[in-house]
């Protein structure tokens, strides 16, 4: 059996498509609504067929009476959906799991996790965040170098200066401001 690759959404556009894929299901109840029912037999024919005897009408096509019920049994089995769903993950916030009746639907986020300072011998993934001498890295691919020693790195916070440098100007005196 093949298998369906595992879509990359973020929650807000998974809970858009569930959206649009109801509006597309309203669409198709109200065009359905609309469809007329079978056409009824044709008449007996006149002279040369003309002038014939019109035939009995038709069945009734449907109406659009039970829309409104429709549109709220919608309304409400979505509702009923999202009260009973859960979501889960099980990597800090890498991996959704939307848990859905029997069915688990996986959103993949681009959410950075700050794993701590850098250790030696640690193999971090994509999206992991370090610390190494001042400075925030965030992995690039699975890997496990140093930060700044390879493209497996990408710097997002370079460390900044010691404030011990001490300033050789005098202080200035501040004058009191004085209004009329």
């Amino acid at each position: 059996m093949a298998e369906i690759p595992t879509p990359h959404y973020t929650l807000n556009e998974a809970i858009g498509v569930c959206l649009a894929l109801c509006q597309r299901a309203l669409t198709e109840v109200r065009a359905l609504a609309r469809i007329p029912g079978p056409e009824g037999p044709t008449g007996r024919p006149g002279i040369d067929g003309k002038n014939g005897i019109p035939g009995p009408k038709g069945d009734p096509g449907r109406n659009a009476s039970d829309l409104t019920y429709l549109q709220e049994y919608v309304a409400e089995q979505i509702e009923k959906t999202f009260k009973t769903s859960k979501m889960i993950t099980q990597d800090g916030g890498r991996t959704l799991q939307w848990v859905l009746g029997d069915r688990i639907q996986e959103i993949k986020t681009a959410t950075v996790l700050d794993t701590g300072v850098w250790k030696d011998g640690t193999t971090y993934v994509p999206g992991d965040g370090v610390t190494l001498g001042g400075s925030f890295f965030i992995a690039q691919a699975q890997t496990n170098t140093k930060p700044g020693q390879s493209t497996d790195w990408r710097l997002a916070i370079r460390a900044g200066r010691d404030a011990r440098e001490q300033r050789n100007e005098p202080a200035q005196i501040v004058k009191p401001v004085r209004f009329k």
